[in-house]
């Protein structure tokens, strides 16, 4: 068991986390943490992926999440499917390979863009093996990645939410409520229906939620959105809860009309399922009579999550406020309790195995570069194909000192002589993979070596391509806060943007795109074709538009100016972006033996580019010579009002714009294999 694991429900409204810890076969919770996207500019014109990152980004720095923690965060159920997979009885080490061959005709979407786990059914059918099988869309799974790479914040899962909940009433519930029952998490968009029937799981997300019943109340009472929210969380203290509660019934139904056709569906397929319990969570489950409902509905005993049992807690936690927001906290709690690796819980991951080797990689590389160049060359070979072969990162940690051995025993071997051409080519091929050169420090004399002491050769330093995206992207926005708060000439605002992408077609709106681009290669190949070793060339490009508030006195092109001097070229963000790559080559021990002084001879000026260019006003189809407010935030600014955050000030809506498109580019270039030595030369 992990001794700490933190779960974080990423939600459309908030950020919700819990730490966990384990000892001794007991679980605490640590810390709780609840954080509004809305304080990261969401409903003003900042888009859900910057919010949630922004979110995301205050939680690592406030509660010190370091990398190398365990940390699960969640996938929406809406944007996952899942399978109850029925399997001849095949070897363990064959049951991935018979899944993927049936998954092809169970899944609607191609496994090649698709990330996909399983977890065995522990059924005693020796005839039959089955499975739960949960997939997502490649792209959306990618989104969630990018998003806590924007916030330095390194992840060790991904798990769908309603397992979250499944792995809560596993962990927290009694045997006769978990073994067989229909969990709902009433949310304000959508309700998740979970049915937990042993180990299988069934999945549904049903559009009925919350602000359903908050329509009705606007609708009965002729209310404003936020009254109608206000009533409907107070119905309990109104003097006529009564009406309110009649003005809820018709959504209530609609919801007891989708929980029955989702079990319905299940016992059609399991016959032998005996579903007869209901578990509610989620702030829906607040409601005034909601729970006597639904045992009137439904002839189902019903319960309610309430303050936990056997996840205790810790005296660094207030009780009341678990109290107050437990029902909220259950599937960062079921991440949390899977992170801790408990028996019980389910294990479904849907992070991306490419991810998983970037953190193996980044977990144990550091001993294997700090004894130099190609002398590593061996163990290099071994790690990275154990990492590249592996179903997950479990396999490579537990391996890493037997790694570590095998390592030192083959750089041993390759201080006295050349390692073979193959293991070269491998070797290069597969850090070409991983990572790139991103600086160069020039050859030439040390700092303090002696005046006939040879000159020292150039050396490559290089940068993990899973590090680079959150690398760039945080540099930037750091750069744009000292900015900002240095009492620049104009005050400046994050403007949404249609920007075009890299394959030419037009991007949806927004303030922030991140884009790469990767040039594959070939290179030291034999005249017959044969040797050789993959290159690849990757730009990572962050861009970002940022409109400057005008005055009498600064004009447009002024405004560009004073941006484009303290941000181009050499400017703030050069100087975040280089320290960000100093401390990314200090951790991987590529500074080793390097004098501090020779430090500032690294050369970077090929590998970051940085341009800020003047937008147009005809670009943003604005109806007068200077931008406005709506033009940069969308036509919707007049109707950000009730539940969709403040109205802006009447100055702030009167004022004129430019808008200028900061872009950011960071080159990794290939790592190349030394030279042979021309004929003769000696070796």
């Amino acid at each position: 068991m992990a001794k700490t694991a933190w779960g974080i429900e990423l939600g459309t409204s908030s950020v919700k986390a819990v730490k966990l810890s384990g000892d001794r076969g007991g679980v605490a919770l640590e810390d709780v943490a609840i954080i509004p996207l809305a304080d990261f500019g969401l409903g003003g014109g900042t888009s859900q992926q910057d919010a949630t990152a922004g979110a995301l980004n205050e939680l690592r720095s406030s509660k010190g999440i370091k990398k190398g923690d365990e940390v699960f965060v969640s996938i929406s159920g809406q944007n996952t499917l899942g399978r109850i997979i029925s399997l001849p009885p095949v070897p363990k080490e064959r049951v991935r390979e018979t899944i993927e061959n049936e998954a092809r005709s169970q899944i609607p979407i191609k496994l090649e863009e698709a990330v996909w786990d399983f977890q065995i059914i522990d059924e005693e059918d020796p005839e039959e093996l089955r499975v739960n099988l949960y997939a997502a869309k490649k792209d959306v799974v990618d989104q969630i990645v990018d998003t806590c790479d924007m916030a330095g914040l390194q992840i060790t899962g991904i798990q769908v939410a309603p397992l979250g909940i499944y792995n809560y009433i596993k962990y927290e519930m009694d045997d006769a409520v978990s073994d067989a029952c229909v969990a709902i998490d009433i949310g304000a968009d959508n309700t998740d229906v979970v049915i937990i029937d042993g180990q299988k799981t069934y999945v549904r997300v049903v559009p009925v939620a919350g602000n359903d019943i908050t329509k009705a109340l606007r609708a009965r009472f002729k209310l404003s959105a936020d009254d109608a929210e206000n009533l409907k969380r107070r119905a309990h203290k109104s003097k006529d809860a009564a009406a309110v509660f009649e003005a809820m019934k018709p959504p209530l139904k609609d919801m007891v009309g989708e929980i029955y056709r989702a079990v319905g569906f299940y016992k059609s397929q399991n016959e032998d399922a005996n579903i007869n319990q209901l578990v509610m969570m989620g702030n829906g489950s607040k409601l005034l009579n909601i729970k006597k409902f639904f045992e009137q509905q439904l002839q189902y005993q019903v319960h309610k999550v309430d303050t936990p049992v056997r996840v205790s807690l810790a005296r660094s936690v207030d009780p009341t406020e678990v109290q107050n927001n437990i029902q909220s906290l259950t599937v960062a709690i079921g991440l949390a309790l899977q992170g801790l690796g408990l028996d019980e819980v389910n294990t479904i991951n849907l992070i991306p195995p490419e991810y998983i080797e970037g953190q193996a990689l980044a977990k144990v590389r550091t001993p294997f570069f700090a004894a130099g160049g190609i002398a590593a060359a061996g163990g290099i070979i071994a790690l990275l194909l154990a990492i590249l072969s592996t179903g997950g990162v479990g396999t490579v940690v537990e391996g890493a000192s037997s790694l570590a051995t095998e390592a030192k025993k083959r750089s041993d071997d390759v201080n006295g002589k050349n390692p073979p051409p193959s293991d070269k080519d491998r070797t290069y091929s597969l850090r070409n993979l991983a990572e790139g050169v991103v600086a160069v420090l020039p050859a030439g004399k040390a700092a303090d070596a002696e005046e006939d002491a040879p000159a020292p050769m150039a050396v490559d330093l290089t940068a993990r391509a899973n590090e680079v995206p959150g690398m760039v992207a945080r540099a930037t926005t750091e750069a744009l806060a000292d900015y900002a708060s240095g009492n620049p000439r104009t005050r400046i605002y994050y403007a949404n943007f249609k920007p075009q992408g890299l394959s030419g077609a037009p991007l949806s709106g927004t303030a922030s795109v991140l884009e790469t681009s990767t040039e594959p290669g070939w290179t030291g190949a034999a005249d017959d074709g044969t040797g050789g070793h993959y290159t690849a060339k990757r730009k990572f490009t962050f861009r970002v538009w940022i409109a400057s508030e005008l005055t009498p006195s600064i004009g447009q092109d002024e405004a560009h100016k004073a941006l484009s001097d303290k941000l181009g070229k050499d400017g703030l963000i050069v100087e975040k972006l280089k320290a960000a790559l100093l401390a990314e080559f200090k951790a991987t021990g590529q500074l080793g033996g390097i004098e501090e002084k020779d430090l500032k001879r690294i050369d970077f000026a090929k590998n970051i580019n940085v341009i800020v260019n003047q937008r147009s006003v005809l670009e943003y189809g604005a109806k007068t010579p200077e931008l406005r407010l709506t033009d940069i935030v969308g036509t919707n600014i007049q109707l950000l009002k009730n539940n969709r955050g403040p109205k802006p000030a009447r100055k702030l809506n009167e004022s004129k714009f430019g808008v200028s498109e900061v872009s950011v580019t960071l080159t990794l270039n290939p790592v190349q294999a030394p030279q042979p030595p021309a004929e003769g030369d000696s070796e």
